[in-house]
C-alpha cells in the first residue's frame, strides 16, 4: 500500500531517512542512488524521490551527475580542509555577532540547547565508533544556537549548509578518536565563553573544536592515524 500524505510531507520524511542513512554510513560515499529502488523502499512516488535527492544535492551529500545519476558523495582530505576553511570564515563571524548582540531570550535559548546535548549521550556503549543520531541532531542545535542572534538569515542559512555538509565527515572522526578528545569539555568552552560574552574566547573555541574535528576525520580518511596531533 502507497504511504499517505501530502507531497511535501512524504519528500520531507524521505529525505531524512535517506539523510540519516547517508550521516550514519549506511549509504556510503560513491554509492548508487536509484530513484525507483528508493520509491518502492520507501513507498512513495518517482517525483518525491527525485525532490528528496535534488535536497540532499543541495546540501552536498549526493551528487547528481548526466552520466551517473545520482550517488552518495564523495570524501576527500582537500574536501575536507577547504570546507573547514569556509566553517572559520563564516561560522567564527557569525558566532561574534551572535554573541555581540543575542539578548536574554537568545541566552535561554543557549542554556537549554547546551543542557540538551551535554544529558544526550554521544556513542551507545556497544557502538563506541558510530556518532548517535539524537546527539548528531542535537549537537547541530546548539551549535546553531550559539550563532542564532547574528542578525543574518542568509549567514543563519550559510552556516545550517556547512553544518549539513560537514556531517558527512563528522562520522569519521569518532572512528578514530581513541578516547583523545573531549568532546563535551570543547563544547562547554564554546557556551561558557559564549554567556559571558567574550566573543574573542568563543571564537577560539569554536575554531579549535572544528578543527580537532577535521584533524580525526582526516586521519580516518587516510587511514594515518599518526597525523593526529598529540598522537
Amino acid at each position: 500500500m502507497a504511504s499517505r500524505g501530502t507531497a511535501p510531507s512524504l519528500t520531507q520524511r524521505t529525505f531524512e531517512r535517506l539523510r540519516a542513512d547517508i550521516v550514519g554510513g549506511r549509504l556510503v560515499p560513491g554509492e548508487r542512488l536509484r530513484p525507483g529502488g528508493i520509491a518502492s523502499a520507501e513507498e512513495v512516488s518517482l517525483n518525491v524521490v527525485r525532490e528528496a535527492l535534488n535536497r540532499l544535492a543541495g546540501a552536498r551529500l549526493v551528487r547528481a551527475s548526466p552520466q551517473l545519476g545520482f550517488t552518495v558523495a564523495t570524501t576527500s582530505v582537500d574536501d575536507l580542509r577547504d570546507l573547514t576553511d569556509v566553517r572559520s570564515l563564516v561560522e567564527g563571524e557569525a558566532l561574534r555577532r551572535s554573541i555581540e548582540r543575542g539578548d536574554l531570550t537568545w541566552e535561554g535559548e543557549l542554556v537549554a540547547a547546551h543542557h540538551r546535548l551535554e544529558r544526550t549521550p554521544m556513542v551507545s556503549a556497544d557502538r563506541p565508533d558510530v556518532l548517535d543520531e539524537a546527539w548528531m541532531d542535537v549537537h547541530v542545535a546548539f551549535h546553531a544556537a550559539t550563532m542564532s542572534a547574528c542578525g543574518s538569515p542568509r549567514m543563519i542559512e550559510m552556516v545550517a549548509d556547512l553544518q549539513e555538509c560537514a556531517s558527512l565527515y563528522r562520522r569519521w572522526s569518532v572512528r578514530v578518536d581513541g578516547g583523545r578528545r573531549d568532546v563535551a569539555g570543547e563544547h562547554r568552552a564554546i557556551f561558557e565563553a559564549a554567556v559571558a560574552r567574550d566573543a574573542d574566547a568563543a571564537c577560539r573555541a569554536h575554531l579549535d573544536h572544528i578543527g580537532r574535528t577535521a584533524d580525526l576525520a582526516a586521519a580516518a580518511i587516510t587511514g594515518d592515524p599518526s597525523a593526529i596531533p598529540g598522537s
